[in-house]
C-alpha cells in the first residue's frame, strides 16, 4: 500500500507534468511565432498590409473628417512595407516574450517534478 507521502509526491509529479506538456506546446507555439511572424499574425492586421489601397484605407484614424491626401504609389507602398516590417518584428517579440515565460514554468515544474519524483522513490523504499 502506498504511503501518504508517496500519493503526495506522485500527484505533485503528475501536475508538473501536465504543466511540462501545457508549457512545452506554448513554447513551441512561441518558437513558430519568432520564426514565421507573418503566419501567426493576427489576419486583419496582416490583411491590412497586403495592398496600398488597404493599407491607406486603415492607415486613417476612424474618428478622423478631414480626408488626408493619398500618396504616390510608390511612397505608399515604402510606408506599408516599414509598417510591415515594424508589425513583424513585434510579432517576434511577443514569440519571445512567450518563449521567455514558458522557459520560466518549464524550470519551475522541472525541478517540482525532479524533487518529487526523488521523495516518490524514497518513500516507495521505506
Amino acid at each position: 500500500m502506498k504511503s501518504k507521502l508517496e500519493i503526495y509526491a506522485l500527484a505533485v509529479c503528475f501536475a508538473a507534468m501536465v504543466c511540462l506538456v501545457v508549457s512545452f506546446g506554448i513554447a513551441g507555439f512561441g518558437i513558430f511565432e519568432i520564426a514565421t511572424p507573418e503566419l501567426t499574425m493576427r489576419s486583419y492586421t496582416y490583411e491590412k498590409f497586403q495592398t496600398n489601397d488597404s493599407y491607406f484605407e486603415n492607415k486613417r484614424p476612424c474618428c478622423s473628417k478631414e480626408k488626408e491626401p493619398r500618396p504616390s504609389e510608390d511612397v505608399l507602398t515604402k510606408q506599408r512595407l516599414e509598417a510591415f516590417a515594424v508589425e513583424t518584428k513585434g510579432e517576434q517579440r511577443e514569440g519571445f516574450q512567450t518563449l521567455i515565460k514558458c522557459m520560466m514554468f518549464i524550470a519551475a515544474s522541472g525541478i517540482a517534478l525532479a524533487v518529487h519524483w526523488k521523495i516518490a522513490q524514497k518513500a516507495r523504499g521505506s
